[in-house]
């Protein structure tokens, strides 16, 4: 009797001890069976993007655009026009029609980034209007459709960002000019909170993050300063369900968490790999502390399958990996939708569509 007594008092110290030795920012590596990463379609094409409409699921790629059913676990996918172009991104407005953009390295001077699909129609048009001005900087890093003014969107180019009102018939530069030039130009956000509040950021010509924010629709912007050391970014955004101040960005190498809407920052997560934190999203697209986020694994070089997990915000972050090794793979995009207790994540990559289920 005394020793199962002495037994149970060792499990419990050694418990204790493994738990509050452990550190909450690190990444646990649990061994994920191979079948719980399927892919499911798409195969051998760099997904850019997703857009949801309703249960239907719509792929940007570098072979025009792909759609499938949610409910179908995406079982069918079907072509929705403009292959051979690799699109970057699409907006879907209320009456079914349609704008997308091409990939920068697709874009020459003399031919179209916008195309528009009119609702009923089956034929993509240019729609360029007089995106790029008489500059014709007219390439297009991301679209944005306003979700409480269906006829406002919005576009990062190089640096730039302009903003259509009447759903892409007429442009206007809002932040830089037409030609002013940037490394990367990922991030483009409405806030929840205040849908007159837009965020960009990026990575400028001199390798440097960035991060802005207009409250009024993009007539006025603030600057805000990341301090960093070296190359970095700014990919990818999230926000707080219940506090407007409380962000979590996504950049190169680490996720930073703000309770001061980004007047400073503190790291939430970082391991001794490189991942760039492309894109973060939360369950059904609705507001969470619960928030997933991916990108790629070794920085510039890719590396394997995975995604991060918090259910409070940044506090703890689990990293759940592919269990077979998918060298030389990003996820660009990923959406995740939850019904009861099980979860799925869609995630959009360089080599197709891959889901994992909880």
């Amino acid at each position: 009797m005394k020793r199962n007594v002495t037994c149970t008092l060792l499990i419990i110290i050694f418990t204790i001890l493994m738990i509050t030795g452990c550190d909450l920012h690190s990444p646990s590596a649990p061994s994920i069976p191979p079948e719980q990463f399927q892919h499911t379609g798409l195969e051998g094409l760099t997904v850019n993007s997703f857009e949801t409409d309703g249960d239907l699921l719509y792929a940007a790629t570098e072979d025009g655009i792909w759609s499938a059913s949610l409910s179908d676990d995406l079982s069918e996918w079907q072509a929705e026009g403009l292959q051979s172009l690799d699109i970057i991104d699409v907006v879907i407005f209320p009456d079914g029609s349609m704008l997308a953009a091409v990939q920068r390295e697709q874009v020459q001077s003399d031919l179209p980034t916008i195309f528009r699909l009119d609702t009923f129609s089956d034929d993509w048009e240019p729609y360029q209007q007089d995106f790029g001005g008489m500059e014709e900087y007219n390439w297009i890093e991301a679209l944005e459709r306003h979700p409480d003014q269906p006829d406002v969107v919005f576009a990062r180019g190089s640096y730039h960002t302009a903003r259509s009102t009447n759903s892409g018939d007429s442009w206007q530069v809002v932040f830089e000019n037409w030609d002013s030039m940037g490394y990367q130009a990922d991030l483009l956000e409405i806030d929840p909170h205040n849908t007159d509040r837009i965020w960009i950021g990026g990575e400028n010509a001199a390798l440097q993050p960035y991060l802005f924010y207009s409250s009024d629709l993009g007539q006025s912007w603030q600057d805000l300063e990341i301090e960093t050391s070296g190359d970095d970014a700014v990919y990818s955004m999230a926000f707080h369900p219940e506090d407007e101040d409380r962000l979590l960005l996504g950049m190169e190498g680490k996720i930073l968490n703000s309770d001061n809407r980004g007047e400073d920052w503190t790291e939430s997560y970082e391991n001794d790999v490189y991942h760039y934190i492309l894109t973060m999203t939360s369950p059904n697209d609705q507001l969470s502390e619960t928030i997933y986020a991916s990108g790629t694994e070794n920085g510039a070089q890719r590396g394997n399958l995975f995604f991060l997990v918090t259910d409070d915000f940044g506090e703890n972050w689990e990293k759940i990996s592919a269990g077979q090794q998918l060298n030389d793979i990003a996820v660009n995009d990923m959406i995740v939708r939850q019904a009861g207790n099980e979860s799925t994540v869609y995630l959009a990559t360089t080599r197709g569509v891959w889901i994992y289920r909880f």
